[in-house]
């Protein structure tokens, strides 16, 4: 007699859990805590399912996988930078040896030949790299260098124009884009100009935010004039800076985009100068001070990134594709919140 084939539903009733929670866990579709993954394993290896390797590692209290990873970020004087880094070595250490950590290199967003070495370096130490970098030609000559030696390279948050890349884990930046346009177009004076103020025209994601924004606002057709971008460095102090310009050359000036680092420079900016109350603001977050800034009125909206479910998205997403054949391009989109004071 043929054995009996074991269900997700008879695994589910058994763990007590719902069959969408054994399939996320099985298939690897979406994160579950790590004592229902437990849970569910161990009632599936009792029943006889037939466990994929990583699964019996992880029924042995071992990590799916043994992954050395790297990543190459901006400067952690950037407080969402500071914040991801401790997110992403949490998330990453159960995959690393007890004796060997994570590596992460940060660096200023303009010192290419810095962000080159480093991708240089953790080609010899790890087996995966999660960048954050400009779409530079040597930059992408690096990362086609490090993909021949056998490292995976995803990029995050920005992608790159290398066709070597393992893949890009980030937001939508398209909807992000049109999502503030939408939000500018319905909330501000209509009659006054609309600012825009990125990091680096060569962030991938911020140009790709800016053209949406542009694009969305053409196509309601009201005539709206959107100043050509200022560029904040992502550094609070030049983001300042740029936006007290701004004040003082366009008096008529009601409402600020900053899908870029560096806001709370912004922020400061406009309670100086008094006009918090008359300019709307709306950014990428989270900021550092960014509820108070919401409560005041410093900052309308605020697109913010989940930064503990984008690290544990960014960690999945490595050990998945370390396990799998590789194949084509993978795309793991995130996420992103709307939040005003009324939802804090």
């Amino acid at each position: 007699m043929a054995a009996k084939k074991v269900t997700l539903a008879e695994i589910a009733r058994q763990a007590q859990v719902g069959i969408a929670t054994v399939d996320r866990v099985l298939n690897n579709r979406a994160p579950v805590r790590p004592g229902t993954e437990r849970k569910v394993l161990e009632t599936a290896r009792r029943l006889g399912f037939n466990l994929e390797q990583s699964h019996y590692r992880l029924v042995a209290g071992k990590s799916a996988v043994s992954l050395k990873m790297g990543f190459i970020l901006l400067r952690e004087s950037h407080s969402f930078y500071h914040l991801l880094s401790e997110a992403l070595q949490q998330h990453a250490a159960p995959y690393h040896h007890s004796q060997q950590a994570p590596i992460f290199i940060h660096h200023d967003i303009n010192a290419i030949e810095h962000t080159v070495a480093a991708i240089e370096q953790l080609s010899e130490q790890v087996d995966v790299i999660g960048l954050v970098a400009l779409d530079n030609p040597l930059i992408r000559h690096a990362v086609e260098q490090a993909v021949a030696r056998g490292v995976q390279v995803f990029t995050l948050f920005s992608d790159l124009s290398a066709p070597g890349r393992t893949g890009y884990i980030g937001m939508d930046n398209q909807k992000m884009g049109r999502t503030a346009a939408w939000a500018i177009d319905r909330m501000s004076r209509p009659d006054g100009d609309i600012g825009i103020i990125i990091g680096d025209n060569r962030f991938m994601c911020q140009e790709t935010c800016e053209i949406s924004f542009r694009s969305y606002l053409r196509e309601q057709g009201k005539g709206r004039r959107v100043l050509e971008p200022v560029l904040g460095h992502e550094q609070q102090q030049q983001a300042f800076a740029v936006t007290e310009r701004l004040l003082q050359q366009y008096p008529a000036l009601t409402a600020l985009y900053a899908p870029c680092g560096g806001v709370e420079g912004i922020i400061d900016a406009l309670r100086q100068y008094g006009r918090q109350q008359e300019v709307m603001l709306v950014c990428h977050g989270p900021v550092q001070g960014g509820e108070l800034a919401l409560i005041d009125g410093s900052v309308d909206v605020m697109l913010s990134q989940r930064l503990d479910g984008l690290a544990t998205a960014v960690i999945r997403t490595f050990v998945n594709a370390a396990l799998q054949t590789p194949g084509g391009f993978i795309s793991a989109l995130q996420p992103f919140d709307i939040i005003t004071k009324e939802n804090l």
